[in-house]
């Protein structure tokens, strides 16, 4: 036991060599398995962020991030079901004669079938300037689903991202240039406000994490099928989005999404494409984009965290060893979940997404670095000489 008049507070031990070499020591140990490909998907964020859980998640379908959120009387989604490519001509050309902004298809034509049916839509594509069209890129980017837009029009690539993701939190706004391919929100809103184009542009972001308003209850959605029967004069000076509404057992085209209500062992698919196409074409407009911190503030952050656990942890290794067990597992707990709650309030209050990933690993692994750490400095004091707390051999 160390005399009281020699014990030291957690706060001088902050600036102790040993803490703030056994806390780099943390970090070199996080780099160097992240190198290795095989612990890869257990120390890269980014890796981290494509499994079925982020913590984040919890703002939406836990906290219902979105609930004072109103319907959105700005865009439209009108629902073609399974209608053929003749009825869907049809439903377009009802849309367009409303005079709205924009009539964006959120439909593949990936094989021509037969003239009857493709000319009124080939028509429509290249003609139009109203509309604009879909296609979808494969990991190489090469195009499909265009067959009937040619090369004339407006249109935009439906994939959210070309990279796999089991559940849609993030999109690609542009994958290569803006110019050599946009998505299709962005095509949207290209032609809907350019000024709102404009600051999707300047953020130059080529990944943007979608701040979801909702699932199809945010939206006015109408059935293509009661075109006879609807006044689609409301659609004048609106957005609207032509695509298909999944429903029942029928899950193509329809996704996991941070609003699932099961957010832990999800089972059903919860939102269409197209409904996710028009969460992503309202955060443009109302430019309420998710910000996130630059990735070396990410890593200072942890590391600060970090390095005051690590005192913490030799405060109590040192002076009160028979407690550091109880009282490092307690830090570990109470730190863990204070640091995804204070995310969890960024994320809800302000749109800010912090990387917390550092810093729990950090904190997580700094128990085992230290007994590491110790090991090699009283090696090194017994070698060399070298100069540490953990040698208790204090002076007068």
């Amino acid at each position: 036991m160390i005399p009281e008049s020699r014990k030291t507070s957690v706060w001088q031990y902050l600036f102790s060599r040993d803490t703030l070499v056994a806390t780099i020591l943390v970090f070199v140990v996080i780099f160097t398995f992240a190198r290795l490909e095989n612990a890869i998907g257990l120390f890269d964020p980014k890796d981290m962020t494509a499994k079925d859980f982020d913590y984040n998640d919890l703002a939406f379908n836990l906290l219902s991030k979105y609930k004072n959120i109103p319907v959105d009387t700005d865009i439209y989604i009108v629902d073609i079901g399974n209608d053929d490519r003749k009825r869907i001509a049809a439903v377009i050309d009802t849309v367009c004669k409303a005079k709205p902004k924009v009539v964006a298809v959120d439909v593949l034509f990936n094989q021509p079938k037969n003239e009857e049916q493709d000319s009124a839509l080939k028509r429509i594509f290249r003609t139009n300037k109203l509309v604009v069209s879909a296609y979808q890129l494969d990991s190489v980017k090469n195009r499909s689903g265009d067959t009937l837009a040619g090369s004339s029009g407006k249109k935009g690539f439906v994939n959210f991202t070309l990279e796999n993701q089991n559940v849609i939190r993030q999109f690609n706004p542009y994958i290569g240039t803006p110019e050599t391919n946009l998505s299709f929100s962005a095509a949207i809103v290209k032609a809907a406000d350019p000024g709102s184009y404009q600051k999707l542009l300047a953020r130059n972001h080529p990944v943007e994490t979608i701040n979801y308003a909702g699932n199809e209850n945010k939206f006015i959605i109408i059935s293509g099928d009661d075109s006879s029967r609807t006044d689609f004069n409301i659609l004048k000076g609106k957005i609207v989005i032509v695509g298909s509404i999944a429903t029942g057992s029928n899950y193509e085209d329809k996704h996991f999404t941070p609003l699932n209500a099961a957010f832990t062992g999800k089972s059903w698919p919860d939102l269409s494409g197209v409904v996710i196409q028009a969460n992503i074409v309202r955060m443009m407009l109302a430019n309420n984009y998710i910000k996130h911190w630059a990735w070396w503030l990410n890593w200072l952050f942890a590391f600060v965290i970090c390095w005051v656990h690590m005192a913490f942890f030799i405060s109590y290794f040192i002076e009160k060893h028979i407690w550091f067990h109880l009282a490092a597992k307690l830090a570990q707990l109470i730190s863990s979940v204070v640091f995804v709650f204070l995310g969890l309030f960024l994320f809800y209050d302000f749109n800010e997404q912090i990387d917390m990933s550092g810093a729990l690993i950090g904190i997580i692994l700094a128990v085992d670095v230290l007994y590491f750490y110790e090991a090699g400095v009283i090696w090194l004091h017994h070698k060399k000489g070298y100069k540490t707390l953990f040698h208790h051999e204090y002076p007068n």
